[in-house]
């Protein structure tokens, strides 16, 4: 009976679900969190394409960024266009996996976060894409796994950090 947010990156050269997460709430620290986890199970990207969305527009978002060498990119306000595959990724999760929960839904957010992940690693990643003509997973590792960062890496990197001066 509550509202629920995914947080999704996707692998543009694959459509591989490279980190994803529900949310009770839309903010910086569960886009972070989906993006760290993303970053833990399938490297570092070149760079991160995301909307204008508060979540995304946050410093601290910016110097994880940063951080890892990293380059984020927000897409242009009113123009769609460049947000069309994930677009159509929330699509087939609304037609795929939101329908088959209607009836029965999840407890918690850790229950729905349990089956969306059944569901991208049995289903998603390994379904034939229309418009690549390979499976997601199966094109994203075509060229070998990625190297995978540290946890202390990815630990110094998402750390908050506030830059004050003190005045009397």
């Amino acid at each position: 009976g509550r509202r629920s947010y995914l947080f999704c990156f996707l692998d543009d050269h694959s459509r591989l679900l490279a980190g994803y997460r529900w949310a009770a709430r839309e903010d910086v620290l569960n886009a972070s969190r989906a993006l760290r986890a993303g970053m833990a199970a399938r490297g570092r990207p070149r760079a991160v394409y995301v909307d204008n969305g508060s979540p995304f527009v946050s410093g601290q978002l910016l110097r994880a960024c940063a951080v890892l060498g990293v380059r984020l990119i927000h897409s242009t306000p009113g123009r769609p266009e460049g947000r069309g595959k994930i677009e159509r990724v929330f699509r087939t999760v609304r037609d795929q996996v939101l329908v088959e929960l209607a009836d029965r839904p999840p407890a918690s957010v850790e229950d729905l976060n349990r089956i969306f992940q059944s569901w991208v690693e049995q289903v998603y990643h390994r379904r034939v894409h229309t418009e690549t003509g390979q499976e997601p997973l199966q094109r994203f590792l075509a060229q070998g796994p990625p190297p995978l960062l540290t946890e202390p890496a990815l630990t110094g990197a998402f750390r908050w950090s506030e830059r004050r001066t003190v005045s009397k």
